[in-house]
């Protein structure tokens, strides 16, 4: 994920070195790999048994249709009270941060996808020529697509209650729903995957300034303040089985708009400089 804006930029810059060229007889083609080892510690699930002392009363002992009833209804009142019913944000994001952190380590296989929502290489004739590319810039991200095996930003610390607009837990007994839309955010370069109300619940672009100067022979000599990131739309959606508390399926997306008002990429002795650049990338989770 965090390349994702590198991937771009370094893609336009290949466009418009092979026009500065006067290459027409190949398309170019560039390809992006992203390799990234995930640690993931496994946590260890220690089981809390809750000890009940009870007074010794005198009662009329219950038997028959009456006791098979009571133990009944006492078995569907503990079952229910592993579930949530509720639209407070407060409990319902505690319930969520416990069921990532139950899940460590167990989460089922998933699906990342990226997809190119829209590109403007902006003004000038480079910036037509950023713009043309747009099917190259599209099957990078296609590429850049890959399975997981983690639930997303499980080791960006405990999602806030501020970070979400609104919450809701709805449980049928087995599994119980969580929804929430999350507050939008805004990041520049040097943002960090677990920053802001996005980064904590979904994860965002991780160190763009880091990923850029990883980019062999391409580097940005000036205006890399001048990216600026706004994550929209962000949304989760997580079933919880309720006799493990953990999560089972779900869905995790954004759509993060990429704007560059002014930078200038070099690579040997060619340099270009782009303005007004926009893009905007949808990014989905799905388990």
């Amino acid at each position: 994920m965090k390349k994702i804006l590198a991937v771009l930029l370094a893609l336009s810059f290949v466009v418009v070195c092979f026009a500065a060229c006067g290459s027409k007889t190949e398309e170019p083609v560039t390809e992006a790999t992203t390799s990234e080892e995930v640690t993931e510690e496994v946590v260890t699930e220690e089981a809390t048994s809750e000890e009940v002392s009870a007074e010794d009363v005198t009662a009329e002992p219950v038997s028959g249709e009456d006791a098979t009833e009571e133990a009944t209804s006492e078995e569907k009142t503990t079952e229910a009270a592993k579930g949530l019913n509720s639209t407070d944000a407060e409990e319902v994001v505690a319930f969520y941060n416990a069921a990532r952190k139950a899940t460590e380590g167990h989460a089922p296989a998933g699906q990342q996808t990226m997809k190119l929502a829209a590109l403007d290489g902006g003004s000038g004739l480079v910036g037509n020529i950023v713009s043309a590319f747009e099917g190259i810039a599209k099957s990078a991200l296609e590429k850049n697509s890959t399975a997981t095996d983690y639930i997303p930003a499980h080791d960006h610390g405990d999602v806030k209650v501020s970070d979400v607009k609104n919450a809701k837990a709805t449980s049928d007994g087995k599994y119980t729903t969580i929804t929430f839309d999350v507050v939008d955010q805004s990041a520049n370069a040097s943002t960090k995957g677990s920053d802001g109300s996005v980064g904590r619940t979904i994860g965002v672009l991780d160190g763009i300034d880091s990923a850029l100067k990883e980019l062999n022979g391409v580097t940005v000599s000036d205006g890399i303040q001048n990216i600026k990131l706004t994550y929209k739309n962000a949304k989760v959606t997580a079933k919880i089985d309720e006799s493990t508390g953990r999560i089972v399926g779900g869905t995790w997306q954004y759509r993060v708009d990429i704007n560059v008002s002014s930078i200038t990429l070099k690579i040997g002795i060619l340099s270009a400089t782009l303005k007004n650049v926009y893009g905007a990338v949808d990014y989905k989770v799905v388990i």
